[in-house]
């Protein structure tokens, strides 16, 4: 499953603008290290990452241009999906991020390259830079990749039933589409990232289903739609 596959909906104007983080965000940085530590005392045979959410979240409240993701981000935590997943959603906007992925799944590090053009561009479906289209690509095979470093399988399932159902998960994976390309000067209408957030967690969740069935109940995907 890649970008090529996606069907494009229509495209409006551009949706969001850049948000002031306020000081309750920077304490729900603590509460993803508390989560974190939960998540491990619920799951006697947890394997022990080091893979945190809290270490990465700390870097970028300390760099500003990524707060208009946290509301979304924290908006997730308290809705209980893994740490792992939601890394893996930032992974397409902080390199450091995907690296750590990529090693822990044995994989290379991502080598983007793209010229970026001085005037604003608008998206183009049909006609993206191949090297875009390659890194966002990536990005979709490491979401699924890290959903199997979460330390909790309670977690990982839950995460596995519900991440086509959840509202938050959706516009948070939106939200991070739209930022990757607006770094690119390239403009994507609120609409447009919807369905494409849509579309990558419909097909993650069904390779999941295909590929890990004994983890990803089919009654379980079937009784959890909200």
């Amino acid at each position: 499953m890649g970008l090529e596959d996606f069907i494009p909906a229509e495209s409006p104007e551009s949706w969001w603008n850049s948000a002031e983080i306020s000081e309750k965000y920077k304490e729900a940085a603590k509460k993803a290290g508390a989560w974190i530590k939960r998540t491990k005392k619920d799951e006697k045979k947890a394997k022990k990452y080091d893979f945190l959410l809290a270490n990465f979240l700390v870097e970028m409240i300390l760099k500003k241009k990524y707060d208009v993701l946290l509301e979304k981000l924290f908006d997730c935590l308290d809705a209980w999906h893994g740490t792992n997943f939601l890394l893996g959603i930032l992974s397409l906007v902080y390199l450091p991020v995907s690296n750590e992925i990529r090693s822990r799944s044995h994989k290379p590090e991502i080598n983007f390259h793209y010229e970026i053009r001085s005037e604003a561009q608008e998206f183009d479906d049909i006609h993206l830079p191949e090297p875009i289209r390659e890194r966002v690509n990536a990005w979709i095979e490491d979401i699924e990749d890290v959903i199997f470093l979460e330390s909790s399988t309670i977690i990982m399932k839950r995460t596995m039933n519900l991440m086509v159902y959840d509202d938050h998960v959706r516009e948070f994976v939106a939200r991070v589409f739209v930022f990757f390309f607006q770094e690119l000067h390239i403009t994507v209408s609120h609409e447009k990232a919807l369905s494409y957030s849509e579309f990558i967690l419909g097909e993650l969740q069904k390779s999941l289903r295909r590929k890990y069935p004994n983890i990803l109940a089919r009654d379980a995907w079937e009784a959890e739609e909200i």
